[in-house]
C-alpha cells in the first residue's frame, strides 16, 4: 500500500520565512540570484538560488487532495516552519495522521521516535 511520510513539511514556507528576511535581503537575493542561508544537513551556510521562491509559486497546496494514507511528524519548538502549519494541513485532510514531537526544526533529538512512528506506520494495512 502507498504511504506518506513527511519530516517538518514546508507548508506555506515562503509565507512564514520570507517576511523574517525583509525587503532589502529579498530585494538583493532577486538581484544577485545568491543568499547564503544555513543548511541543516551540511551543517553550513550554502548559496540558494533565487529560483528556491519563485518556484514554490508555480504550485497551489489546496490542490494536495489525493487521500493517500499520510504520517507528518512535526517538531512542536519548529523556528522555520511552525507547527500550526502542519496542524492546520492535517485538520482539512483526514487521511493525515499529524505527530508532535518536542523538537526544534532538525528534528536531531528525536530520531528513535521517528523511527518507531515510521515502522509502526508501515505496519497499518
Amino acid at each position: 500500500m502507498e504511504r506518506l511520510i513527511l519530516l517538518a513539511p514546508a507548508f506555506g514556507f515562503l509565507s512564514h520565512w520570507l517576511p523574517r528576511l525583509g525587503a532589502n535581503t529579498i530585494k538583493n537575493w532577486q538581484e544577485k540570484q545568491y543568499l547564503p542561508v544555513y543548511h541543516y544537513g551540511e551543517g553550513r551556510k550554502i548559496p540558494l538560488n533565487y529560483d528556491f521562491v519563485t518556484d514554490p509559486q508555480t504550485y497551489k497546496e489546496d490542490l494536495l487532495q489525493r487521500p493517500l494514507p499520510t504520517l507528518i511528524l512535526h517538531g512542536k519548538y519548529d523556528e522555520v516552519i511552525p507547527i500550526q502549519a502542519s496542524r492546520n494541513f492535517a485538520s482539512q485532510h483526514p487521511w493525515v495522521n499529524l505527530m508532535e514531537l518536542d523538537s526544534d526544526h532538525a528534528l536531531g533529538n528525536t530520531m528513535a521516535e521517528i523511527w518507531q512512528a515510521i515502522d509502526l506506520f508501515s505496519q497499518i494495512a
